[in-house]
């Protein structure tokens, strides 16, 4: 009998032994899945946050362009606009019937800054009128012009005040347009 306590007391202590060995294989084994989960779930949060900073990426790339696309589009409606005003105002200078036409130069002449010994250009449109009236301000009217349409050149001595409106348009064009944007668009 007592063989069989020692047998079973050795039985006893392998399935002891054996539990214990088990029981710590499966305490290493739910580490290493909790480990494999963790690092597969950090690894699944990083993919996920890269190919969201990607896609973030990407549309705000996308928007930038098409904000930039209609800013163009923007742009180039209101140069439109602007050269269409420009135009309207050409025509409407050019449309300007003789009475306005005239008040507009005789104010000009009014506010040249030279008065003697002026000479003036003008253009053959309301050709006699304003060279009477030229000629009430003691300006010495030269021969009619076909160089410009409207407006006037005043010389005097080698100065030279160009009046031509269509010139004087261009070279003030850009404080033209800027006005004409503050009017449209402001």
């Amino acid at each position: 009998m007592e063989e069989e306590i020692i047998l079973n007391k050795i039985i006893e202590d392998a399935e002891n032994e054996a539990n214990i060995i088990i029981n710590e294989a499966k305490t290493k084994a739910e580490k290493i899945v909790k480990d494999y989960q963790e690092k597969e779930s950090h690894n699944s949060q990083n993919q996920f946050n890269f190919m969201k900073d990607l896609i973030l990426r990407e549309n705000a790339s996308k928007i930038e362009k098409e904000e930039l696309i209609a800013r163009n589009a923007s742009l180039v409606a209101k140069k439109q606009a602007i050269e269409i005003v420009k135009e309207k105002v050409k025509q409407k200078i050019k449309d300007l019937n003789e009475n306005d036409y005239t008040k507009i130069i005789e104010n000009l002449f009014q506010n040249l800054p030279v008065k003697e010994n002026v000479e003036i250009i003008l253009p053959t449109k309301f050709y006699d009128k304003i060279k009477k009236l030229a000629e009430s301000f003691n300006f010495i009217v030269l021969n009619a012009t076909e160089e410009f349409d409207l407006g006037f050149i005043a010389k005097c001595g080698k100065i030279e005040y160009n009046y031509d409106f269509e010139e004087n348009m261009k070279y003030n064009e850009e404080e033209i347009e800027k006005q004409i944007d503050a009017i449209l668009f402001n």
